[in-house]
């Protein structure tokens, strides 16, 4: 009897894989608190070490794009157009005749004149002949000299009018449209054509009067046009109007451009990109990563504890903020780790760990 009940021990230690003094291979050797290393206590998160850099804000405000040289043509003299010299898109240089008017009147006029001072040169030189031997009388000899000069200033007028009949380009530059047709009758003010210099171009801006300390003359700025997304020229500040606008409240900046493969255009819309600050040595931090509360604005550095690290709650003052930076201005010093990710997770005296 004593040996079937050892017997059947032996049956239901072996049916429960037990090796008496033995350990059972199945068995996990290891806890889970056991896995976790302790300086991996906590909360997983990722630091930024803060180091004293450059920062810088911009804003962007519309430009337009005007050119320096532009001008509406016309003539300086009544006159029917005989000849357009010109076609519209051709590029002409400074003093180039454009339009011919009719001179034929002016023409006549000039060859008449010519005669008439021919005589009245032939004639004062006779008298003043006359005079230097003490023959004739003085009268004469003013009258014939009088004459004579009264003659050349007609002529320099008839002269001065016969080139007001040539219209020619007051400086290098595209014709850029031609309104007048050859037999049309031109006169000041009426106009023939549109002549503009390309390659000097300026972009106007307005400004906010709060910035008017911020923005000076020689500030390099940065301008883009829209039509061209991936085109973009440094210049600086030419000019920066002296008046504030009384309706906007704005003020004008000019800046020159240069434009020597013509791509931009007069009338184009430009942004242009203004540095309104700038600082060498400052701390900033992400934006994301600065919450509020009652008491104003803070985040979560990190500090050593011992072998282990705590998150600490920090208030701060931040100042400017761009593209996801922020500036901050008092409550942070460099060498200081700042929680960047992670820091939804913790509060103030949380353990925390570096996630690899």
């Amino acid at each position: 009897m004593k040996k079937t009940v050892i017997f059947l021990f032996a049956i239901l230690l072996a049916a429960c894989g037990h090796r008496p003094g033995g350990e059972d291979p199945r068995e996990d050797k290891t806890s889970t608190s056991e896995t976790v290393s302790p300086e991996k206590n906590g909360i997983a998160v990722k630091l930024e070490t803060l180091k004293p850099q450059k920062f810088q804000h911009f804003i962007e405000i519309n430009g337009s794009v005007k050119a320096e040289k532009e001008v509406i043509v016309s003539a300086e003299a009544s006159g029917t157009i005989n000849e357009i010299r010109v076609t519209e898109g051709e590029r002409v240089k400074k003093g180039e005749l454009l339009v011919v008017l009719n001179s034929s009147v002016i023409s006549s006029n000039i060859n008449e004149l010519k005669n008439s001072l021919e005589l009245a040169t032939d004639n004062y030189e006779k008298q003043a002949a006359l005079w230097e031997q003490n023959i004739g009388t003085e009268m004469q000899y003013l009258q014939a000299k009088n004459n004579k000069e009264n003659l050349e200033i007609k002529l320099q007028t008839l002269n001065a009018q016969m080139e007001m009949t040539k219209v020619k380009a007051p400086f290098d530059g595209i014709i850029d449209e031609i309104f007048s047709k050859e037999g049309e009758l031109a006169s000041p003010g009426v106009r023939i054509l549109h002549l503009v210099n390309l390659t000097e171009l300026k972009v106007y801006g307005s400004v906010s009067e709060s910035l008017l300390p911020s923005i000076t003359k020689g500030d390099m700025v940065n301008l883009s046009f829209p039509v061209y997304p991936d085109y973009t020229q440094k210049a600086s500040i030419h000019r920066k109007s002296e008046v504030i606008n009384e309706k906007s409240r704005t003020f004008k900046i000019e800046i020159k451009l240069h434009n020597g493969d013509r791509k931009i255009k007069p009338n184009m819309i430009s942004k242009i990109r203004l540095n309104d600050f700038y600082a060498d040595n400052a701390i900033v931090v992400p934006s994301h990563i600065i919450k509020h509360d009652f008491n104003g604005s803070f985040l979560y550095v990190a500090i050593d504890n011992g072998d282990q690290l705590i998150a600490k709650k920090t208030y701060v003052k931040p100042g400017i903020t761009y593209e996801s930076k922020t500036m901050i201005l008092e409550g942070l010093n460099a060498n200081e780790k700042v929680i960047v990710v992670g820091y939804n997770m913790v509060s103030s005296g949380a353990h925390i760990y570096i996630a690899s």
